[in-house]
């Protein structure tokens, strides 16, 4: 066995680390996919992403147990015949499949041989017989792992103590009115609260004066060093009902059954595992407690200037925090670019009436409420909902949903996740943000009447959506932001996805803010890939050599590459 070991859960993205850092990186998965390609018969080779485990290296405050981080790799030494090869997985039931597309974050490499005819190259390097493990491990790549398949997204890195001073802005309170938002929370003298992902106490400090006399704030912040900024802040202000409490990735260490109120403020998509995280949120909050959520939107666009990754959706958050035994109490959107969740546990002392949701289509079985989608411009289409009962309810739609011109024309897909809360009688007005899936027909007007289908219908082009949605494309072992989130993106990977439309046919009409057509093209590519498409059986592959030719974006063109090798 040779073990060859890096841990830095800092350098999450390959390329863009120290270069003697990222090139191992780069050259272990190369090397995965050389010998993929040049083994046969019963011969496997495949990489594993064993995690952030809790070893000497890794330290105490790692989410995974030794036995955790080996169980994949124990599973694919012990693949049978037919098991896969060439393929990235983050744990036995994830990311199967070609390693040049779907790696997740910079990872480790396993690499197992067993007998078999191998080449006169392959032979001067591992003895036949022999089963050889090449692991690398970046302390990183727990943040892509915990149930990542059921959460659909990629938890962000966190935000180091050094860009402590940025949680300080004086825009924040223009821009998330703290004030606003504590007031809604209703706090008390004697009340006993807890900032979880403090950072500098920006929401604490505020809370302090609120909760006394007789009241607690614990600051909580897996960085030593956030902390002591937090403290010294606190002791500035002369603020003495403040506590700290470092906390781990897993566990908040807060006081079991004491806690009146929980506020996370643009920190939950940093949470590396969230399920053991609001685990321990939901065992320290006391009966009555609630739990106080911001986090930035996606569904409609207002959420784009942070990093994608930092965005998240009122339909993914309420999918995980019912999932971890919460129950939606409310959602409040007046900030400009934030969600403001309430919860609490679910069966637990309600204080207030539950605001419940549901799926669009699932309300629609249930006739729990009526729609009416007629026209569309050239980025939403236009609805009308209402409500049959009598309680406020929250409606979600996923990434996906079809909208279908009844008169023939120009069909519509929804490229963002949407909500609208039903809490008044009569319509509202309730807009979706979409992309055509037909070029070759006319929008649909106001008058047109448009047939709503579930996402199902054109489950090709879901996934893509999604993957833009998300705004996160792989190359090799990168993983990299997709700042220019645009229209004319998306609407390009609609037409390579489900019309199969040539470069040619799409260059005259691919028009946007600072995205030529050949950056659009070839960021929609990479996404459509990503979702699992073989772009290079698409009309737009003929001519690739013109889309890529003389881009200077680094991550397309190593991605170029790698479909062309």
């Amino acid at each position: 066995m040779c073990v060859s070991c890096a841990n830095d859960r800092h350098i999450v993205r390959g390329f863009g680390g120290p270069v003697g850092y990222s090139a191992t990186k780069a050259a272990l998965n190369a090397l995965t996919v050389k010998l993929a390609q040049e083994v046969s018969g019963d011969l496997k080779v495949n990489a594993v992403c064993p995690g952030w485990v809790r070893t000497r290296m890794g330290g105490a405050g790692a989410t995974r147990t030794v036995e955790k981080g080996a169980e994949t790799i124990v599973w694919l030494a012990t693949l049978n015949a037919d098991g896969p090869n060439g393929g990235f997985f983050v744990t036995r039931s994830r990311f199967r499949g070609d390693l040049r597309r779907r790696v997740p974050y910079s990872g480790s490499t396993m690499i197992r041989l067993r007998r078999a005819t191998m080449s006169h190259g392959l032979k001067k390097i591992f003895p036949i017989g022999w089963v050889v493990f090449l692991v690398a491990s970046s302390g990183a790549t727990a943040l892509a792992q915990t149930d990542r398949a059921d959460r659909h997204r990629v938890p962000a890195e966190f935000m180091s103590y050094r860009g402590a001073d940025w949680l300080e802005r004086a825009e924040r309170v223009e821009q998330e009115e703290p004030d606003r938002v504590l007031d809604m929370m209703n706090l008390s003298p004697g009340d006993v609260v807890a900032d979880v992902g403090c950072g500098s106490g920006y929401y604490a400090r505020r809370m302090a004066p609120r909760v006394a006399p007789g009241g607690t704030v614990f600051c909580e912040d897996i960085q030593p060093e956030m902390l002591q900024i937090m403290r010294d802040r606190v002791r500035e202000e002369g603020l003495t009902n403040v506590e700290a409490i470092l906390g781990t990735p897993t566990d908040p260490q807060l006081p079991a059954g004491e806690i009146d109120w929980v506020i996370i403020a643009d920190v939950y998509h940093e949470m590396s595992d969230p399920e053991p995280m609001l685990a321990g949120i939901r065992r320290a909050l006391a009966p009555t407690g609630r739990v106080a959520l911001l986090e930035y939107r996606v569904e409609d666009g207002s959420g784009d200037q942070i990093k994608a990754d930092h965005v998240m959706s009122a339909r993914q958050v309420v999918f995980e925090w019912q999932a971890a035994g919460f129950e939606l109490e409310a959602l409040h959107e007046f900030l400009p670019s934030q969600h403001l969740f309430f919860f609490q546990v679910a069966g637990g002392d309600r204080q207030d009436p539950v605001l419940a949701d549901y799926d669009l289509f699932d309300a629609l079985n249930a006739r729990l409420i009526e729609i009416e989608a007629r026209g569309s411009d050239d980025e939403s289409v236009s609805l009308r909902i209402r409500r049959t009962g009598t309680e406020p309810i929250l409606i979600t739609s996923p990434v996906g949903m079809y909208f279908q011109a009844s008169n023939g024309k120009r069909d519509m897909i929804a490229r963002r996740d949407g909500w609208v809360i039903l809490d008044e009688e009569g319509w509202q007005e309730w807009s979706i943000r979409t992309v055509g899936r037909q070029r070759d027909r006319d929008l649909p007007t106001s008058n047109d009447e448009l047939m709503v289908r579930p996402p199902s219908i054109a489950p090709a082009v879901e996934a893509v959506l999604y993957q833009l949605q998300v705004g996160i494309y792989t190359v090799g072992n990168s993983p990299t932001l997709y700042p220019p989130r645009t229209h004319v993106v998306e609407q390009a990977a609609v037409w390579i996805a489900d019309a199969d439309e040539s470069y040619r046919g799409m260059e005259s009409e691919i028009v946007g803010p600072r995205v030529p057509p050949q950056y659009a093209t070839a960021f929609a590519l990479v996404f459509v890939e990503q979702a699992g498409i073989d772009v290079t059986t698409r009309r737009v592959w003929d001519d690739r050599q013109t889309i890529f030719r003389g881009l200077r974006d680094q991550g397309l063109n190593i991605w170029y590459q790698l479909q062309t090798q």
